[in-house]
């Protein structure tokens, strides 16, 4: 939803410049875009196919960062090391084997990610050697910011 809304509402040739010249920024934030939409489909079917209800998609505000080129970077990279580090403090919970595999798959895409995104925001994209995984609790309040309901 959130690359949806910020491919849509930002103009491509501002996605564009974030990026050096020969590197087609916005044809990679649409893979990221379909990325996300893949991944959230595959794990409710899943969940589903393992019997589970898959938790209802909440309603989001991103405010200006769906508007503003890096703003949007900014908030991307944030939300990648987020969902990074919920699927790190997630896995020892895991208690049934099948969910494992396209977790960790999800997990390490994400990873990628997220890398990508800091280095448009002209950090590094691997700032650490580890990264620290977070609870249910700490990823809720990181990303309480964007949850309207």
């Amino acid at each position: 939803m959130f690359y949806t809304r910020g491919i849509r509402n930002i103009d491509e040739a501002a996605l564009e410049q974030l990026g050096p010249e020969e590197v087609p920024v916005l044809n990679r934030l649409r893979v990221v875009r379909d990325h996300e939409i893949t991944h959230a489909e595959t794990l409710a079917e899943t969940i589903e196919a393992l019997g589970g209800d898959p938790v209802p998609s909440p309603e989001f505000d991103f405010g200006t960062a769906v508007q503003d080129p890096a703003e949007f970077v900014a908030t991307a990279a944030a939300l990648e090391d987020i969902g990074v580090s919920a699927y790190a403090g997630a896995a020892p919970s895991i208690e049934n084997a099948a969910l494992i595999p396209p977790a960790l798959s999800i997990h390490s895409v994400e990873a990628r990610h997220a890398s990508y995104l800091r280095e448009l925001s002209g950090e590094i994209g691997f700032p650490m050697a580890f990264d620290q995984p977070r609870s249910r609790s700490e990823v809720l309040e990181l990303a309480s910011g964007f949850i309207v309901e």
